[in-house]
């Protein structure tokens, strides 16, 4: 063999090992690009569910805080009206028949367990109604010894009761007040039925 025929055996050779190598090269080379897209692709895919998660649980949470409020200015509203209701009662009861009244703030005053002292009365009901009680309580109470005080108060309604250092609230808004705890949940039933 000549060295022109070996030589161009070693080329031959020589090139169909470089196409070979360059070829198993070509094909590791797409397989590794190939991996790393679909890795890329999972990544990707994997960060937009989380995204999506975390969106959800975000939304969930403010959705929640949202509910949350809402409920508190639903509740805080109801108490309002519960408390309108009560002041309007209040008003209902100063301005019930003057007899029935009278009859109302005696029977405060013989419930007290009390046989003297003095009735404190705002300006108007002194006016008005004062002395009618007191007698009236007199009359009721076995050795009743009342008396209309001179001082008057800022009262809605009713009166206090004054023995000594002790004083009885007799007023319509504790009356009212009293009730309330006791009341409240009915006229939410009444005002707010389920």
């Amino acid at each position: 063999m000549s060295i022109e025929k070996i030589t161009s055996k070693i080329l031959s050779e020589a090139s169909e090992l470089k196409e070979k190598t360059l070829g198993e090269a070509r094909a590791q080379s797409d397989a590794v690009l190939a991996e790393a897209e679909k890795k890329a692709q999972e990544m990707v895919e994997a960060g937009r569910k989380r995204g999506l998660e975390e969106k959800e649980k975000i939304i969930s949470r403010r959705k929640s805080v949202a509910d949350i409020d809402c409920r508190k200015v639903f509740l805080a509203k109801k108490q309002e009206l519960i408390g309108q209701c009560f002041e309007k009662a209040v008003d209902n009861i100063i301005s019930m028949e003057e007899a029935e009244y009278i009859d109302l703030l005696t029977a405060l005053g013989t419930d007290s367990g009390m046989t003297a002292g003095q009735l404190i009365f705002n300006e108007s009901e002194k006016a008005a109604i004062g002395q009618k009680v007191v007698d009236a309580l007199n009359s009721k109470v076995e050795g009743g010894n009342f008396a209309l005080a001179e001082e008057t108060r800022k009262l809605r309604g009713g009166y206090m009761l004054m023995c000594g250092q002790t004083f009885i609230n007799n007023t319509i808004e504790a009356l009212v007040e009293e009730a309330r705890p006791e009341l409240t949940a009915e006229v939410a039933k009444m005002m707010f039925p389920a």
